[in-house]
């Protein structure tokens, strides 16, 4: 059981910043264990109400999703979010993904949000400023929606608040560190989740999925959506590195830490070097289309035109295309990095990644 699983990992993770800062670690971690219990109970009766109540989900086709994936901080959200700007697309957000992935509980949420519309603007107000310099925070935001996963104790995140967790690590080689019949269960339930989005927000349109950590899920997810495209976002290992690094940093001071721990940056210099390693290995595939960040940066019309027909989308109205082309970007000022910072330099990163580009960088 995920919930069960989670608060022995947080237990054992208490001291992991030090004995000093356990006196805010332990009510921090105690309210996101009962909170994540709760939500849990509340999804699973969700669920069990969807089969009796919406039955109907279970017959909605997940026609060839689109899946944005590739290296983390390398334009993903910047592409999500002008992307579903068209409303061919649909994307999951930020408070469907935590409080509300079964089609009844969007309805109480949908209800309860009606009633509480004129108090909005206060809640607008309260930003965690930290991470807005690296991603801006949104519930009515297109978000990843791998927090579903949060559900069946199959997302990555919880791998920085219980690091000495090896199940959660192994998320990220997923296709090749995931037992085949775990792989298949967890790709049903994504499936299940993506039926019942497409159930409440219409049928007919697509799926627009932002998930780098689902870069080592792509097998698994070929083989569970047939005709799925994959836009893989990658950026040079010396600038994608810190940035990754330094995106860290806002939840691990929450969680008391000061600083990026040496051995938590070698492991993620593992993990992005198995997710440049497969995207470079995507060279030749068909179903997917590389994206530099400079290149992503500077898209006109003909290159938006290029993207959709390796989606095989139809292109929206001129007018509808401009609305996508100019959406507003996710990047914000002030978020501010160095390799230095991490004990890093640009020879040693070049060094680390060799092997991997330029070569991942040509994958179109």
């Amino acid at each position: 059981m995920a919930w069960l699983t989670l608060g022995a990992q947080l237990a054992r993770s208490l001291p992991d910043a030090g004995w000093r800062p356990v006196w805010w670690r332990l009510p921090l971690f105690t309210l996101a264990w009962l909170g994540f219990g709760l939500l849990a109970l509340s999804h699973g009766l969700g669920f069990l109400i969807d089969d009796l109540l919406f039955r109907g989900y279970r017959q909605v086709a997940v026609r060839a999703p689109v899946f944005i994936v590739g290296v983390p901080r390398s334009g993903t959200t910047h592409l999500q979010r002008m992307l579903a700007e068209d409303p061919a697309f649909t994307s999951l957000t930020l408070w469907e993904c935590l409080l509300a992935p079964s089609i009844s509980e969007r309805y109480v949420w949908s209800f309860m949000g009606r009633l509480v519309r004129p108090f909005r603007r206060l809640g607008r107000r309260w930003r965690w400023a930290a991470m807005d310099r690296v991603h801006t925070l949104g519930w009515r935001e297109p978000e990843e929606d791998f927090l579903l996963l949060l559900w069946r104790g199959a997302c990555f995140l919880p791998a920085l608040i219980c690091p000495k967790a090896q199940g959660y690590w192994r998320l990220a080689f997923f296709d090749q560190s995931v037992a085949e019949g775990e792989r298949r269960a967890l790709t049903a339930y994504y499936h299940a989740c993506l039926q019942r989005h497409l159930y409440f927000h219409g049928r007919h349109r697509r799926v627009l999925s932002k998930n780098p950590s689902f870069t080592p899920w792509v097998d698994s997810l070929r083989e569970r959506f047939p005709g799925a495209r994959f836009i893989a976002c990658v950026r040079r290992p010396e600038e994608a590195v810190p940035s990754q690094l330094s995106a860290l940093r806002p939840a691990l001071k929450l969680l008391g830490h000061r600083q990026v721990d040496p051995q938590l940056s070698e492991r993620m210099l593992s993990i992005l070097h198995n997710y440049y390693r497969r995207v470079r290995g995507w060279r030749a595939d068909d179903d997917v289309l590389c994206l530099p960040l400079p290149y992503l940066a500077k898209m006109q019309a003909p290159d938006w035109q290029r993207l959709y027909a390796f989606a095989e989308q139809p292109l929206p109205p001129a007018d509808a295309l401009m609305t996508v082309s100019g959406a507003r970007r996710d990047a914000r000022p002030g978020h501010r990095y160095s390799l230095e910072e991490y004990g890093l330099s640009r020879a040693r990163v070049r060094y680390l990644f060799a092997d991997v580009w330029p070569d991942a960088g040509a994958c179109s």
